[in-house]
């Protein structure tokens, strides 16, 4: 029987490796020539496993102190050492104390897989080079998908509430956009990926969902235009006025989408973020009281402003009417021709 003082003993590794429901077994001569760099949980990008001067730093490190035993599974998978193993490797040692799992990677189930990962991710946070918050984001998805709470995710990988809540919009976008034939790794950034995960956006039908996900790419709006649209959207009660309102949107992206298919970059024109932050205004018809200056100190400052957003309205105001009678006048010729 393990005492309560014997538990409190246990390397953090196994603490863990028994934490997830996986059994163990030590084996203090692990052969090193079983393992390759094929084979590895992977956790972490290509270019981050066993740094080259991490490896140099453990491997004279290695002459003074003990390290902790690597991590493999039953298939000789590594799960966590890669850099401790590059370090034995260079100072010619063929052996190391290994702590073996008993399961094998390959062939495991899906739950398995994620559990592994869960577990690589966990103790290379504990005691190696931090998770990239690429790489952070990546593992946590395998968390969710596992049925962690928000608390859980945290204390494993290090990620905030916030973080974990972002994740679980991405899967929620991912998994919309694949059921209404969309690709989630195609040409949609992360933040607008979250953005359609969002509960206003992602709560559209499948139709104008599908159409607004296909502006987004296309014309690279960013996650507060891709809510404002949705919420727009919703609003005309009906899939089909949410789709003509998104096909009216498309149109006037019109040159911000060509601009984006030619730079890979898309800005909402003036004229768009003019109209939105006058929709901000006219809201308050009926209302007008609410935006009076009542501070005495800042009146007049509160009145020049609106002086000059009038007349600068106004300019823009003849110079459009201008524009309209003009366009008027050429098609009159044009038709009369």
């Amino acid at each position: 029987m393990v005492t309560a003082s014997a538990a409190q003993t246990k390397p953090t590794a196994i603490v863990e490796i028994e934490r997830l429901g996986f059994g163990w077994d030590v084996v203090p001569e692990y052969d090193l020539g079983r393992l390759s760099v094929e084979r590895r949980v992977q956790t972490r990008e290509s270019k981050n496993y066993a740094p080259k001067e991490t490896v140099e730093q453990f491997a004279i490190a290695m002459g003074e102190v003990p390290f902790p035993p690597i991590v493999v599974t039953s298939d000789d998978w590594i799960v966590d050492g890669n850099t401790r193993v590059g370090a034995k490797l260079k100072r010619k040692e063929k052996f190391s104390s290994a702590i073996v799992l008993d399961v094998a990677f390959k062939g495991a189930n899906v739950k398995q897989e994620h559990l592994l990962h869960a577990l690589a991710a966990t103790l290379n946070q504990m005691g190696g080079l931090r998770l990239t918050s690429k790489e952070v984001r990546e593992v946590a998805m395998r968390l969710v998908e596992l049925g962690w709470r928000t608390e859980q995710i945290g204390r494993a990988i290090g990620l905030a509430p916030g973080g974990v809540t972002m994740v679980k919009k991405e899967i929620e976008a991912a998994a919309k956009l694949k059921r209404v034939g969309l690709d989630p790794n195609g040409a949609v950034r992360s933040a607008s990926l979250r953005a359609l995960g969002a509960k206003d956006v992602v709560g559209l039908n499948d139709v104008p969902f599908r159409e607004l996900a296909t502006l987004a790419a296309d014309a690279g709006l960013n996650a507060g235009e891709i809510t404002s649209t949705a919420k727009e959207a919703r609003a005309t009660g009906s899939d089909t006025g949410a789709v003509d309102l998104i096909s009216k949107l498309r149109t006037e992206y019109g040159d911000r989408i060509q601009e984006r298919k030619l730079t890979g970059v898309g800005k909402p024109p003036m004229s768009r973020q003019r109209r939105q932050h006058l929709g901000f205004v006219t809201k308050f018809e009926g209302r007008e009281q609410e935006l009076i200056e009542t501070d005495p100190k800042v009146n007049e400052t509160h009145v020049n402003a609106l002086y000059d957003a009038i007349t600068v309205l106004g300019k823009v105001l003849l110079s459009q009417n201008r524009q309209s009678y003009d366009q008027v006048v050429s098609d009159l010729t044009t038709w009369q021709g």
